[in-house]
């Protein structure tokens, strides 16, 4: 008698707008989740599917187009310039940005999740957004239309999957708290449902369903492991041990110091630590990944306009001295006169600690390792 084929498990994921936002008009989605779809193409022994529901694309074409707009002045000012008219209308933009949508939801494999509004209590959603509740927010106002609108695609979509988790699960994104409470009181009784808000989260589930150990022992570890690598003020932590911030400094010191054009100065803030990422199980060894973002500002300094002319003439030493020493130029430079400084940007660096620790029988954490620590990208945003 033949075997029957085993099922392969399978993950379906569903973006929420507030995860998926970024400052660039060209882009349907933040790069990092670019990142995990291109990362998760294959697997072997898990199917993922990625869903966008109509409302959250349709939201994000909306925010495409607005950035889009931003820019027709400037180039009415160009065929000005140039003395040629470019013929960039509204028309052809809202055009170009619909292809845009297109083309990268082919590239990545994400699926439009649809809504059949037939099949909405309109009368219960009504009540929530009479009394606020969630996701309704509280307040004269009335917001959250949308989210209810993610939260019945999310639902219709559980109810239209396997039920059991070891063959289907479901995963919302957002970082909305509303929405997630929302979406984990319509789904509370089916066992196969998660709400995660950010996608390192989503990384290390997927990373847990792909490895020998289980989602519960990984969850229980969770805790733990977020402690024994960056526990604030405890000296024993291995964060403070192996002066993970010094390393990265002495490793990484230009990107650290780099601004996106010269005579910019760039000041480091907060450095903020994630919760470590799940990546494998090699014996008793479990391997890790936590990203850490240093937040950024970006400076220029500025001669006030009320200075005199032959002030403005010295502008080429007070951005070169900027420049060479990424310092405030001395007074004498400038005649013994104020600066402006003037906030123009901020930014983040991007980096990730790998490391990897044994785990006992007792489930004791011992033998902690740094494998390396890897600099992921530094972006910028005008303020």
């Amino acid at each position: 008698m033949s075997q029957r084929k085993k099922t392969q498990p399978e993950l379906k994921v569903v973006f929420d707008t507030s995860v998926l936002f970024t400052q660039v008009a060209s882009d349907l989605v933040k790069s990092e989740v670019g990142d995990i779809i291109e990362k998760n193409v294959h697997h072997s022994d898990l199917t993922i599917q990625w869903y966008l529901p109509e409302v959250v694309l349709d939201e994000r074409r909306y925010q495409m187009e607005s950035k889009a707009f931003e820019f027709l002045p400037s180039i009415g000012k160009l065929e000005k310039l140039l003395g040629h008219n470019l013929n960039i209308t509204e028309d052809i933009l809202v055009h170009r940005v619909d292809e845009a949508i297109k083309r990268q939801l082919a590239e990545l494999g994400i699926s439009s999740l649809p809504i059949d509004t037939s099949v909405i209590d309109w009368h219960a959603l009504i009540k929530r957004s009479v009394n606020r509740h969630p996701p309704f927010e509280p307040g004269e106002k009335e917001k959250g239309f949308r989210d209810s609108i993610i939260a019945e695609s999310f639902r219709q979509l559980v109810k239209q999957s396997p039920t059991t988790p070891s063959i289907c699960r479901l995963v919302m994104i957002t970082d909305d708290n509303l929405l997630a409470e929302y979406i984990l009181d319509i789904t509370k009784d089916s066992n196969n449902v998660k709400v995660l808000s950010t996608i390192n989260e989503l990384e290390s589930l997927i990373n847990t369903l792909v490895s020998e150990v289980t989602e519960e022992f990984v969850t229980g570890l969770s805790e733990q492991v977020k402690k024994y690598f960056f526990d604030k003020g405890n000296e024993e932590s291995l964060y403070y041990k192996e002066n993970i911030r010094d390393k990265t400094g002495e490793q990484y010191g230009e990107e650290l110091k780099a601004a996106p054009k010269k005579g910019l100065l760039r000041e480091n803030g907060t450095w903020r630590i994630s919760e470590p990422v799940f990546i494998k199980k090699e014996r008793q060894r479990l391997c890790w990944i936590t990203p850490i973002r240093v937040e950024a500002k970006l400076y220029k300094y500025e001669i006030p306009e009320s200075f005199s002319g032959s002030l403005l003439g010295r502008s080429y030493a007070l951005n070169s001295e900027v420049e060479q020493r990424g310092a405030l130029p001395t007074l004498a430079n400038i005649g013994a006169q104020p600066l402006k400084k003037v906030e123009i940007g901020s930014g983040k660096s991007n980096f990730e600690i790998h490391w990897s620790v044994n785990i006992t029988p007792l489930k004791k954490l011992t033998a902690p390792r740094i494998e390396k620590i890897r600099f992921v990208s530094t972006t910028w945003e005008e303020t």
